[in-house]
């Protein structure tokens, strides 16, 4: 039995897996609290797959088994898993995340993948991202398309720290801003792209009592959520930025909330764009907006 951190316990490492378990599945679900057990182990053992299985009987390592002991505290206080850790996954590549930057979410990932399908043998495009967070847009597009010219602005000097850190260590070239979207003097020194993306804080302040403490006490509330009265100020001031830097045929795209699909389109119908289209998810939801200039 464990009393404190560091005491020798003889746990293996698959006690430790029902430990982290039982302590939060109360709370999670048990589908949630074993995919939360997986991907703390995973971030914490260093071992692929295939060798922990090989090592999952045996008795667990010192210093792995401190951090799962400290990590589950903070578990049952609904702090994400990826703060614990200091990281996470996005498009198959390795970023830090910290209080003060937005967890990237799968949603996302798709919507990088769209991109980067129209435009991977697309040699010498521009694209930037606005409200950049982690970097984990920017950084994928570089990596992916790889001969992309990549820019990226994010208000938070805390983001573009840790979008920074992740871009040097992903070795990806990327250069970054510290410019608020909604500060139109600020973001006209920006130069032309082919390609603007973003996926701006688009969650209304009535959500709220919908979402999950681990959001709503960890994260941080200027990414994600927006006034009631005017859900799409974002989407407003980036598709009027769009409209003067974008190159002839330019393209933007928007991760948005599954509700304002309708008036987005109008929206940026009335701005001039063409070819709008609202795209859903993997879950049949429309979560994503496309649409051209002339």
């Amino acid at each position: 039995m464990i009393i404190f951190a560091g005491q020798n316990s003889f746990m293996t490492y698959k006690e430790l897996e029902f430990r982290v378990i039982d302590a939060i599945s109360g709370l999670y679900g048990q589908n949630e609290a074993r995919s939360v057990q997986r991907f703390l182990f995973a971030c914490f053992s260093g071992f692929d797959p295939a060798g922990y299985l090989l090592k999952r009987n045996e008795e667990a390592d010192e210093d792995f088994e401190n951090k799962i002991i400290l990590a589950i505290p903070r578990l049952i206080e609904f702090e994400p898993v990826q703060y614990i850790t200091g990281k996470t996954w996005f498009c198959g590549t390795e970023l830090s995340v910290r209080p003060g930057v937005l967890i990237p979410r799968p949603e996302t990932e798709n919507l990088v993948m769209k991109i980067v399908e129209k435009h991977k043998s697309r040699e010498g495009i521009s694209i930037l991202d606005i409200g950049t967070g982690s970097g984990a847009i920017a950084i994928s597009l570089y990596l992916l398309i790889g001969t992309a010219r990549i820019e990226a602005i994010d208000i938070s000097e805390v983001a573009l720290s840790i979008a920074k850190e992740n871009a040097d260590e992903n070795r990806a070239v990327v250069g970054f801003s510290q410019i608020d979207i909604l500060d139109r003097k600020a973001s006209e020194k920006l130069p032309f792209f082919n390609v603007i993306v973003s996926n701006p804080p688009y969650i209304r302040q009535s959500e709220k009592s919908l979402m999950k403490r681990n959001v709503l006490d960890f994260e941080p509330e200027t990414a994600l959520f927006v006034e009631n009265s005017d859900p799409l100020i974002y989407y407003r001031a980036i598709a009027g930025f769009a409209l003067s830097h974008l190159e002839p045929g330019g393209e933007l795209w928007f991760e948005i909330n599954e509700s304002e699909g309708e008036n987005l389109q109008i929206l940026l119908k009335n701005l001039g764009f063409r070819h709008i289209e609202i795209i859903p998810d993997l879950n049949s939801k429309p979560r994503y907006a496309f649409a051209q200039i002339q």
